[in-house]
């Protein structure tokens, strides 16, 4: 089967269990909070969004014309996002391919990095932002997020991509959902070679935040 094939199928299965899923689980959750708890001291107008767009111009491996179709409505923090579907159904969806470090005041110990990395994925995907989510063989995770390739809709911009490729998430392959594992893996090296984000300013993913 082809990448595109299984990507078109994958993106039906995502839309099948935003359908089928449990709504109260996810209204409260994403309905709560604000991504600016996780992004303190932090400017976001130091984040030049066009030029992350520049260095990645097109997809990974194309939109399949299935992909479900959403809104933001939050960033939860670096990987996971709150989106709302047509007719207000809420899910919160975590992007697969990586792994960005904890923010502060989250339920795990704060990473280095990792309020950067929340403030990151504000700036690209701000509420309001539409957005195709395809998914993966594996449509929930453990927390029952949807997992997902988020692309925006406006110019379909990789965000996975974007966050591994800039510095700000390590690489994080949990099978079935491999098929793209050696992209990200190769996009987290190349911004580890340029020294760029957690790798400048934390040598690295899992560094406890200090201080």
């Amino acid at each position: 089967m082809t990448a595109r094939l299984l990507a078109l199928g994958v993106a039906s299965l995502l839309a099948a269990a935003c359908a089928a899923g449990n709504d109260a689980g996810h209204a409260g959750s994403a309905g709560a909070g604000n991504a600016d708890s996780g992004v303190a001291g932090v400017v976001l107008a130091d984040i030049d969004v066009e030029s992350v767009r520049a260095r990645h111009p097109t997809s990974l491996f194309g939109i399949p014309p299935a992909a479900a179709r959403a809104e933001v409505v939050r960033v939860v923090d670096g990987d996971t996002i709150a989106v709302v579907f047509e007719g207000g159904r809420t899910e919160n969806v975590r992007l697969i391919g990586i792994d960005t470090p904890e923010k502060p005041g989250g339920n795990l110990p704060a990473e280095c990095f990792g309020a950067e990395a929340t403030a990151f994925t504000s700036v690209l995907l701000p509420p309001g932002t539409p957005v195709l989510l395809t998914g993966g063989a594996e449509t929930r995770d453990v927390y029952d997020r949807l997992l997902a390739y988020v692309h925006r809709s406006t110019d379909g911009l990789l965000v996975n991509m974007a966050l591994a490729r800039e510095g700000y998430a390590a690489a994080l392959s949990i099978a079935p959902n491999t098929d793209y594992s050696g992209h990200f893996a190769g996009a987290v090296e190349a911004a580890r070679a340029e020294n760029l984000g957690l790798w400048a300013a934390c040598g690295g993913p899992d560094t406890p935040l200090e201080g």
